[in-house]
Protein backbone atom coordinates (compact mmCIF):
# COMPACT_ATOMS: atom_id res chain seq x y z
CA UNK A 1 0.00 0.00 0.00
CA UNK A 2 1.29 3.49 -0.80
CA UNK A 3 2.29 6.18 1.66
CA UNK A 4 -0.63 8.33 0.49
CA UNK A 5 -3.08 5.52 1.20
CA UNK A 6 -1.58 4.75 4.60
CA UNK A 7 -0.84 8.16 6.06
CA UNK A 8 -2.36 10.76 3.78
CA UNK A 9 1.06 12.34 3.22
CA UNK A 10 0.65 12.80 -0.53
CA UNK A 11 -2.05 15.46 -0.27
CA UNK A 12 0.07 17.40 2.23
CA UNK A 13 3.04 17.17 -0.12
CA UNK A 14 0.94 18.34 -3.04
CA UNK A 15 -0.37 21.23 -0.96
CA UNK A 16 3.17 22.12 0.12
CA UNK A 17 4.39 22.10 -3.50
CA UNK A 18 1.47 24.29 -4.60
CA UNK A 19 2.09 26.75 -1.79
CA UNK A 20 5.85 26.90 -2.40
CA UNK A 21 5.24 27.45 -6.13
CA UNK A 22 2.82 30.30 -5.40
CA UNK A 23 5.25 31.87 -2.89
CA UNK A 24 8.12 31.58 -5.38
CA UNK A 25 6.06 33.18 -8.17
CA UNK A 26 5.15 36.02 -5.81
CA UNK A 27 8.74 36.59 -4.71
CA UNK A 28 10.10 36.60 -8.27
CA UNK A 29 7.46 39.00 -9.55
CA UNK A 30 7.86 42.69 -10.20
CA UNK A 31 6.22 45.03 -7.72
CA UNK A 32 3.54 45.76 -10.32
CA UNK A 33 2.60 42.06 -10.42
CA UNK A 34 2.87 41.29 -6.70
CA UNK A 35 -0.65 42.38 -5.67
CA UNK A 36 -2.30 39.98 -8.11
CA UNK A 37 0.01 37.16 -7.10
CA UNK A 38 -0.72 37.86 -3.43
CA UNK A 39 -4.40 37.38 -4.28
CA UNK A 40 -3.52 34.07 -5.97
CA UNK A 41 -1.51 33.00 -2.91
CA UNK A 42 -4.60 33.61 -0.77
CA UNK A 43 -6.47 31.06 -2.90
CA UNK A 44 -3.98 28.18 -2.52
CA UNK A 45 -5.88 25.41 -0.71
CA UNK A 46 -4.56 23.84 2.46
CA UNK A 47 -5.79 21.20 4.88
CA UNK A 48 -2.50 20.09 6.46
CA UNK A 49 -1.64 22.02 9.64
CA UNK A 50 1.98 22.76 8.66
CA UNK A 51 1.02 23.88 5.16
CA UNK A 52 -1.78 26.05 6.53
CA UNK A 53 0.59 27.62 9.07
CA UNK A 54 3.04 28.44 6.29
CA UNK A 55 0.26 29.82 4.12
CA UNK A 56 -0.98 32.01 6.98
CA UNK A 57 2.52 33.37 7.56
CA UNK A 58 3.15 34.00 3.87
CA UNK A 59 -0.22 35.58 3.16
CA UNK A 60 0.25 37.88 6.14
CA UNK A 61 3.44 39.16 4.53
CA UNK A 62 2.20 39.15 0.94
CA UNK A 63 -1.18 40.74 1.68
CA UNK A 64 0.36 43.59 3.67
CA UNK A 65 2.97 44.17 0.97
CA UNK A 66 0.31 44.05 -1.76
CA UNK A 67 -1.79 46.61 0.11
CA UNK A 68 1.23 48.89 0.46
CA UNK A 69 2.07 48.59 -3.24
CA UNK A 70 -1.54 49.27 -4.25
CA UNK A 71 -1.59 52.39 -2.06
CA UNK A 72 1.71 53.60 -3.54
CA UNK A 73 0.24 53.15 -7.01
CA UNK A 74 -2.85 55.16 -6.03
CA UNK A 75 -0.66 58.00 -4.76
CA UNK A 76 1.40 57.95 -7.97
CA UNK A 77 -1.78 58.03 -10.06
CA UNK A 78 -3.03 61.00 -8.04
CA UNK A 79 0.23 62.87 -8.54
CA UNK A 80 0.25 62.02 -12.26
CA UNK A 81 -3.24 63.54 -12.61
CA UNK A 82 -2.08 66.73 -10.91
CA UNK A 83 0.98 66.93 -13.18
CA UNK A 84 -1.17 66.38 -16.25
CA UNK A 85 -3.57 69.11 -15.15
CA UNK A 86 -6.40 66.59 -15.02
CA UNK A 87 -7.48 67.42 -11.51
CA UNK A 88 -6.44 68.41 -8.06
CA UNK A 89 -5.55 65.97 -5.35
CA UNK A 90 -5.84 66.59 -1.65
CA UNK A 91 -2.20 66.72 -0.53
CA UNK A 92 -3.11 65.61 2.99
CA UNK A 93 -4.98 62.58 1.69
CA UNK A 94 -2.07 61.65 -0.56
CA UNK A 95 0.39 62.06 2.31
CA UNK A 96 -1.78 59.92 4.59
CA UNK A 97 -2.08 57.26 1.91
CA UNK A 98 1.69 57.32 1.37
CA UNK A 99 2.26 56.89 5.10
CA UNK A 100 -0.18 53.98 5.23
CA UNK A 101 1.58 52.42 2.23
CA UNK A 102 4.90 52.61 4.05
CA UNK A 103 3.39 51.09 7.17
CA UNK A 104 1.92 48.19 5.19
CA UNK A 105 5.22 47.57 3.41
CA UNK A 106 6.99 47.51 6.79
CA UNK A 107 4.36 45.10 8.13
CA UNK A 108 4.88 42.82 5.15
CA UNK A 109 8.65 42.89 5.55
CA UNK A 110 8.43 42.08 9.26
CA UNK A 111 6.19 39.08 8.56
CA UNK A 112 8.57 37.75 5.91
CA UNK A 113 10.88 35.97 8.37
CA UNK A 114 8.07 33.72 9.64
CA UNK A 115 7.06 32.91 6.05
CA UNK A 116 10.65 32.07 5.14
CA UNK A 117 11.11 29.79 8.15
CA UNK A 118 7.87 27.90 7.56
CA UNK A 119 8.39 27.47 3.82
CA UNK A 120 11.96 26.26 4.39
CA UNK A 121 10.62 23.60 6.76
CA UNK A 122 8.15 22.50 4.08
CA UNK A 123 10.90 22.42 1.46
CA UNK A 124 13.03 20.21 3.72
CA UNK A 125 10.17 17.93 4.76
CA UNK A 126 8.89 17.33 1.23
CA UNK A 127 12.14 17.64 -0.71
CA UNK A 128 10.97 20.69 -2.64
Amino acid sequence: MSCAALCGCRPAGDEARALIAAVDRYRQASNDDKPGLADALDKVPCSDAAVCAAKTACTKSADATARGLRLQKEVKQGLDKVEAGAGAADPHALADKWTEAGNKLDEGYKALEDCNAKTERLRAEYGI
